[in-house]
């Protein structure tokens, strides 16, 4: 009995660290599919193309900044021409995708995918507005969620 209560207590502290960790600054946890399970660090600064930002609380990947252009169809996200790796609307999926056209980022708007094609991002829900991002990330210490590769420090 007492090794259970230890165990749980351990388990209990684990969770309200992690907890801590994901309302400051420095380390944070992805536990969904949406982006590769594993450690993430909160950075300072503003979101970057090519980056990656925490939402409250999901995180996805920076890939239009303001200026950049995007053009939406079933096929995928169009950045500045080239087309989003893993972009694309599955075809079994329930949700509405935004208005499928042409759009240029305008000031204080990202357009955000994560690497699942089951990600709920930009694909449904358009740009993303800077208040809604939280802290641009990097990777740590990931497991691959099957789109994309695991990082490793």
């Amino acid at each position: 009995m007492k090794l259970s209560l230890t165990r749980l207590t351990l388990i209990a502290t684990a969770i309200a660290i992690v907890g801590v960790a994901n309302r400051f600054a420095g380390p944070m946890v992805n536990l969904t599919n949406s982006e590769p399970t594993g450690l993430y660090l909160r950075l300072p600064g503003r979101p970057e193309q090519g980056g990656m930002v925490a939402l409250q609380p999901l995180m996805k990947h920076v890939v239009a900044v303001p200026g950049d252009t995007v053009r939406v169809t079933s096929e995928g996200s169009y950045i500045n021409g080239e087309l989003w790796p893993y972009s694309g609307i599955p075809k079994a999926t329930s949700y509405h995708p935004f208005p499928f056209g042409d759009y240029t980022m305008q000031a204080g708007q990202y357009w955000l995918l994560g690497t699942s094609s089951d990600s709920w991002d930009s694909r449904y829900i358009g740009p993303v507005p800077i208040d809604l991002i939280e802290s641009p990330i990097r990777p740590v210490w990931t497991v691959s969620n099957g789109y994309a590769a695991a990082a490793r420090p």
